[in-house]
């Protein structure tokens, strides 16, 4: 019953990113989202309405021990990409990094990449077999999807800045700051796993 479960939900989740892959490019050109500014309630709504419900998910899968991952980094994730998402483009639906061309897009394929490979990744490993394209990307792709993520965040949350006053705005300053020493740990957990599983016998991996 769980592997079910989770085999649906890896693959409800990567469809859900690759529509949101979809989306990005559909919002760059001419008609666009940039180019029109056109929302309704809030900027980049499936982007977050996706990434909480993968949160709330994730997190709850994790200290519930269904699968075995890291509850910090885990968190540490969650956390940075729930300021752009909750933070900024539903919070601060106005502010001028929900409309950022090259940061809002850098972000916006950058996760969605990275969520479409790690959750067909998961998927396929429920199915018993991973095929070897699909073990490289997983283990590779972030090399230069995590750098792009870590220099496009920040910057949405600066073009912030300029709209929030009081607590909200430090809290935001120190976040942004907070991104570096983040990414170095999220960076050097994923090269760790890079170094333990490529290379080795598929039917002797684990998630």
């Amino acid at each position: 019953m769980i592997k079910w479960y989770l085999s649906a939900y890896n693959a409800f989740s990567a469809i859900a990113w690759l529509v949101i892959l979809g989306t990005t490019v559909v919002d760059v050109l001419p008609g666009g989202f940039y180019d029109t500014h056109h929302y309704v309630d809030y900027p980049h709504k499936l982007l977050v309405q996706v990434q909480v419900v993968n949160a709330a998910f994730e997190i709850t899968h994790a200290l519930t021990g269904l699968v075995p991952s890291p509850l910090s980094s885990l968190l540490l994730q969650f956390f940075a990409r729930l300021i752009i998402t909750v933070g900024i483009s539903w919070y601060v639906p106005e502010s001028a990094g929900n409309f950022s061309l090259l940061a809002y897009t850098a972000l916006s394929v950058a996760w969605s990449v990275t969520e479409i490979i790690r959750y067909s990744f998961y998927f396929a490993k429920q199915q018993g077999s991973v095929p070897q394209a699909l073990q490289w990307l997983r283990y590779l792709a972030f090399i230069v999807l995590y750098p792009l993520g870590v220099v496009s965040e920040p910057w949405v949350v600066y073009k912030t800045l300029d709209y929030v006053l009081g607590f909200y705005y430090w809290f935001l300053a120190l976040g942004m700051f907070l991104y570096i020493p983040g990414f170095f740990q999220l960076y050097g957990y994923m090269f760790k796993q890079r170094r333990r599983y490529l290379g080795l016998p598929l039917h002797k991996k684990t998630q």
